[in-house]
């Protein structure tokens, strides 16, 4: 995460805190801090790039057909061991299930049918070179580590509401969660209970619907 979703403000609002006094606790650089450690927790647990970044990433296939990645907007280059592949030719990159206009998966071939061998290795650039089409090849995939490179724009450059929600009740969570840190509890001066606990529901919701990587790998 390069930076903060929300503001330090939209957090006070979301809390109807006053102006930072004595506690550090509710103070701006505390808050801020919070909002940051919520961004970078939300990017973690979903599997997903939300900020704006341009960046060059590096990832292992291990083979597969079609793999994760965390939130593509757009490709400047993408490599496999060190062979540039060609967009909807030798990749395809998928849309997230959300068509919220970022890729969250990329594809290298076809899968293999039931019963149908197919011949995998023609995914690999270099399967001649590396004889991988030879019977006596140990394995299936045949893939080195950091195999795959892609260089390109991540993230969102506006941001989604739910995105900034969640940031802002994750943030508000830590920023309240230091009342609870024994009891898990939260008591106001007017003798109401507050359970910190666990996520805020905005917060839990919005990671099952956001999450993304791999339940199944296919080769």
């Amino acid at each position: 995460m390069t930076a903060m979703f929300v503001s330090v403000a939209q957090v006070r609002e979301y809390l109807d805190l006053n102006s930072p006094g004595s506690s550090s606790k509710y103070s701006d650089a505390t808050i801020g801090s919070n909002i940051m450690s919520a961004g970078w927790s939300l990017e973690r647990a979903t599997g997903r790039l939300f900020g704006d970044v341009t960046k060059t990433m590096t990832f292992s296939t291990d083979g597969r057909a079609q793999m994760a990645i965390p939130g593509l907007r757009t490709a400047t280059s993408v490599t496999l061991q060190s062979t540039a592949l060609t967009a909807n030719t030798t990749y395809w990159l998928l849309p997230d299930d959300q068509q919220t206009g970022v890729y969250t998966g990329i594809q290298f071939r076809a899968f293999r049918g039931p019963g149908y061998g197919g011949e995998w290795y023609l995914s690999n650039p270099e399967w001649f070179d590396r004889n991988l089409d030879s019977w006596r090849y140990p394995g299936t995939g045949g893939a080195l580590p950091n195999d795959l490179v892609i260089v390109g724009a991540w993230g969102y450059t506006t941001i989604p509401d739910p995105v900034l929600l969640a940031t802002k009740a994750l943030a508000s969570w830590y920023t309240l969660r230091p009342d609870a840190l024994l009891s898990g509890v939260r008591f106001t001066p007017d003798g109401n209970v507050f359970d910190l606990s666990k996520y805020p529901a905005e917060v839990a919701q919005f990671i099952v619907e956001w999450k993304t990587g791999e339940q199944a790998v296919l080769v």
